[in-house]
């Protein structure tokens, strides 16, 4: 597919940061703190934390991410004595503002973000944000989410070689719905081209719902993204899941091969979790982790995950920085063969 986007280097925060602050509209403009929205970090850090703690989450109400952070925010705060955690729903910017927000806020220890993949390992590649993964404390892994590539329920191929087999016998002939050029889910079928010599033809749509509605509306031959995107279609019978082109599964698609296990070297995962302002102290950042680790391990909590289509899978501050650093890696490799840097 061509593309004639130039190549933009990445801004660096630095002493930008302050800057954010022009950016982020005035919602609930005073940070969470002690006793409520508002007021200053306690000194002592084993009085911490001493009111409700803001979460912001950098999507519309509603979408998996936030239906995950949902699941696990009571437990949070019970595990860690917190009043609460509130989540504050900031989309708008493919997530870039409300982790801005999280980029320019007190590193006290009461705001923190909850974000999945993009905002930190697509958006900065494009120059477009004044900040890098770098500028941000990695707190805990909460899930990881696979990208998957559904057909309707009629569609010839059964194993996704065989779409492979067809799109190699007619170049083109398999277009796919996904939200956007760069998306995860573009770049997943992206690396999937590149692994099997073939080449899709993504066509952009501006939510998910849309891209289901195409696909089952026979404007498209397949459609990428989230499983949970998918699930309402899948449960009717009106659509399956072709392929997995992550490396987990969950339920709704325990038994689809990824794309490994299908001689594919590939996989594309979207990677969930907490992260608060840089420079948050140890002690604060390693009691938050341990309450979401003991949050998920209550079995009742990990059944509730299936909703989301994400497999809870827990990883402390230094794992989750480097599922951060390997995605932003593997997303600039991949933009790159895109012809979208």
């Amino acid at each position: 597919m061509p593309h004639t986007s130039r190549r933009r280097r990445p801004f660096r925060a630095g002493t930008r940061i302050a800057a954010a602050l022009l950016a982020v509209p005035a919602v609930a403009s005073c940070a969470v703190g002690p006793g409520g929205i508002s007021g200053d970090a306690p000194v002592d850090p084993a009085s911490y934390p001493a009111g409700s703690i803001e979460v912001v989450v950098p999507y519309e109400a509603g979408g998996a991410t936030d239906q995950m952070v949902r699941l696990i925010t009571d437990p949070v705060a019970e595990n860690m004595g917190a009043e609460a955690l509130v989540v504050l729903n900031q989309p708008g910017g493919a997530g870039t503002i409300g982790t801005t927000r999280v980029v320019a806020a007190s590193p006290d220890g009461y705001t923190l973000g909850f974000v999945a993949g993009g905002p930190l390992t697509v958006q900065p590649h494009y120059g477009r944000t004044i900040y890098s993964p770098d500028d941000l404390t990695p707190v805990a892994r909460v899930g990881v989410s696979p990208i998957v590539l559904a057909v309707r329920a009629d569609a010839p191929w059964r194993t996704v070689e065989d779409l492979i087999t067809s799109v190699r016998a007619e170049p083109g002939s398999v277009r796919y719905a996904s939200t956007g050029a760069g998306n995860p889910a573009n770049l997943a079928m992206e690396r999937l081209d590149n692994a099997a010599g073939v080449d899709t033809t993504q066509v952009p749509f501006e939510s998910s719902a849309e891209a289901v509605t195409a696909l089952l509306g026979g404007n498209v031959e397949a459609a990428a993204g989230s499983p949970s995107g998918f699930a309402a279609s899948v449960r009717s019978g009106d659509l399956r899941i072709l392929a997995n082109l992550g490396s987990v599964k969950g339920e709704g698609y325990e038994n689809v091969p990824t794309l490994r296990e299908s001689g594919y070297d590939v996989a594309t995962d979207i990677t969930s979790g907490f992260i608060a302002p840089g420079d948050l102290p140890d002690t604060y950042r390693d009691k938050l982790a341990e309450a979401v680790r003991t949050a998920l391990e209550n079995p009742e909590l990990r059944d509730k995950f299936a909703t989301t289509g994400a497999v809870p899978r827990f990883g402390g501050p230094g794992e989750y920085a480097a599922d951060i650093a390997r995605e932003y890696e593997q997303t600039g490799e991949a933009l790159h063969a895109a012809g979208l840097l």
